[in-house]
């Protein structure tokens, strides 16, 4: 091993000391000036090329390599391997290069040893994302499971660590320590999970991503991305990359009412991403409202000396909501595709902007300002409308309803909208569609304790 190590070195001096670009001509190597980093990278290819020849060479595959690191044997020999390099080095008089050099090789040799069991695939790449659930697809598939591999939205990596055959002189096959590493450049930040495969097993991975809102919400069309997915064994403080790829996926404005909502139970729940209390365009409403109560006041579950219950202080309240909505002008869009996958549905930061909206962007404008208030609120999904109620009195079981859409009749009272709602409730309850399914109250109380959160719009 020592005479091969002493002719790499020789063949490498040669070749660069002898060089006009990496220095002077000489005689000899000491004679010359050398580039360090030049002679490594020659020294460490020879090296390198040649140690791997010798370790696939027939004889030596039972002997070698399948021990590397896993027994005596294979400590000792990787010590000769190091104590013959570094003994021609010595012989070259380039002590600059021991550390830089050894280290180099050896970790050459332990990363392709303790990574040689190991390869990766990606398991599951969801092809669109759609921004009005990014952040939400793990509570999503959770329980509301479309397919055996729900769970794996939006991305999965299957690691395998399949250890090579047994022979007499192999090492026994260990488990090994995975991270898999995911982003998708300029939307998410980098996802990390960590866990360990056991032998001739395979684990699959599903990074979970934090996806940027405010990129998000600057899209007004769907854009081309890519994943990134990077997987490492974990070993002695190393991170030893064995995969790498990639896949591309489209990234959907947080607008869109996203197809994946197919097979998803109890869909209507994820209208409440769009009801956002915390809007800095709801806060200024607040006061607005306040300003047309007794005593410019605002009283949530709480009674108004002129009235005789607290659900009539809470009617009091909504008409008050009703009038300063009706007075910015907001002009009702009918739209009788609600609930169609691919629909774009305004937050109420646009709708009070662009004054005007659909009936589920209306309603979602009402909830969010119901809910900030701090009014138990529900939306009201009927097949192909949708509009707003809450608790009568805090707890309650009993409704209250109104119908947002109306806030675009100038001559509409909000005693209007509210017995307009209750004749459609009525008529739905008649109708059985409560029962079947066909219509849902949704108890915003109820999906924000399960975990489904306002999105967070600029």
């Amino acid at each position: 091993m020592n005479k091969l190590f002493k002719g790499i070195i020789a063949f490498a001096i040669v070749l660069c000391a002898c060089s006009g670009e990496n220095g002077v001509d000489g005689k000899n190597g000491k004679d010359a000036e050398v580039n360090i980093d030049s002679l490594a990278n020659v020294i460490r290819e020879e090296i390198t090329g040649s140690l791997w020849d010798t370790l696939y060479a027939k004889p030596y595959i039972d002997t070698v390599y399948n021990a590397l690191f896993d027994n005596t044997f294979a400590s000792k020999w990787m010590d000769s391997v190091r104590n013959a390099l570094l003994d021609s080095l010595r012989d070259a008089d380039y002590e600059d290069l021991y550390t830089k050099l050894y280290d180099s090789v050896y970790s050459d040799i332990y990363s392709q040893t303790t990574i040689r069991s190991l390869d990766g695939f990606i398991y599951y790449a969801k092809e669109n994302i759609y921004g009005s659930f990014a952040n939400q697809y793990p509570l999503m598939y959770k329980t509301f499971k479309s397919g055996k591999d729900s769970n794996f939205v939006p991305l999965s990596v299957s690691v395998r660590n399949q250890c090579l055959k047994s022979t007499k002189n192999a090492a026994p096959c260990n488990y090994k320590k995975i991270m898999v590493q995911a982003w998708i450049p300029g939307f998410t930040d980098t996802a990390s999970v960590t866990s360990f495969v056991n032998p001739d097993t395979s684990a699959k991975f599903s990074p979970k991503f934090k996806f940027d809102n405010k990129a998000l919400a600057k899209l007004t069309s769907s854009e081309k991305a890519q994943y990134e997915i990077r997987a490492y064994a974990l070993e002695n403080d190393h991170q030893i990359l064995f995969f790498n790829g990639s896949s591309p996926v489209t990234i959907h404005p947080m607008q869109v009412f996203g197809t994946e909502i197919e097979g998803v139970k109890n869909i209507n729940w994820w209208y409440s991403v769009w009801v956002t209390p915390n809007a800095d365009s709801i806060s200024h409403i607040l006061t607005e409202i306040s300003r047309t109560l007794p005593d410019t006041t605002l009283k949530v579950y709480q009674k108004y000396t002129a009235d005789t219950s607290i659900a009539q202080s809470s009617r009091r309240v909504v008409s008050a909501l009703f009038s300063v909505l009706q007075k910015r002008k907001i002009k009702y869009v009918q739209n009788e595709s609600l609930g169609s996958v691919g629909q774009k549905i305004q937050y109420p930061v646009e709708t009070l902007r662009k004054k005007q909206g659909i009936c589920i962007e209306t309603s979602t404008l009402f909830a969010s300002i119901l809910e900030a208030m701090g009014f138990q609120a529900v939306l009201v999904i009927i097949p192909g409308h949708s509009f707003v109620g809450w608790h009568s009195e805090k707890d309650s079981k009993v409704y209250d309803f109104i119908e947002t859409t109306m806030i675009s009749n100038s001559k509409a009272t909000a005693a209007d909208a509210i017995n307009s709602a209750i004749k459609t409730y009525n008529a739905e309850v008649e109708a059985k569609n409560f029962s079947t399914g066909k219509s849902e109250i949704v108890d915003l109380a109820t999906v924000r304790k399960y975990g489904i959160l306002p999105n967070d719009v600029p």
